[in-house]
């Protein structure tokens, strides 16, 4: 038991990773933004459950598992672009939470964007957080540090065993 400012809190045993197994599903178009992000994961202690896919059409095909995504996990989070070929961010995102098995899996938009419209539309389809990209190095191995801190430390997430049932249900 855990004690402090809030009185007496209770530690208990959980299902969920600790951050150095979270499975994340990047979402990227640029295959240099993909790959920096995989490799700021790495920087922080996260070396094999980084995936990613390029476009909103492979991002569902894996999210559905299917084809040569058959065996991928479903993420604990996932970090989306807006801008992608294919199918948008926006179709991406409104697909994730329109399917049960999804729903509860946060969705970090991450975009070069600021356009108010885009932003606003991104939490209407209830995105857990609206991220500008930073434009330079050092701020954005700061701002995936903080991400990996948050999602893998702080928040916690759904059980997994609550999401293993078919996508379709």
């Amino acid at each position: 038991m855990l004690t402090g400012a809030f009185g007496m809190i209770r530690s208990s045993e959980s299902n969920r990773p600790t951050n150095n197994e979270l499975d994340i599903l990047i979402i990227e178009n640029d295959p240099a933004t993909a790959r920096l992000t995989k490799e700021a994961f790495r920087e922080v202690g996260l070396y094999e459950r980084v995936h990613s896919v390029p476009d909103g059409d492979e991002a569902l095909a894996c999210l559905r598992r299917e084809g040569k995504h058959a065996n991928h996990p479903y993420p604990d989070i996932i970090f989306l672009d807006l801008h992608l070929p294919k199918k948008s961010g926006l179709e991406v995102l409104r697909e994730i939470k329109a399917t049960p098995r999804l729903v509860a899996t946060p969705v970090v938009i991450i975009s070069g964007s600021d356009n108010p419209h885009e932003i606003r539309q991104a939490y209407e389809l209830h995105a857990s957080c609206y991220i500008r990209k930073p434009d330079d190095l050092d701020r954005f191995l700061y701002f995936v540090k903080v991400c990996f801190d948050f999602w893998g430390g702080v928040v916690t997430l759904p059980p997994r065993d609550e999401l293993t049932s078919d996508v379709n249900r």
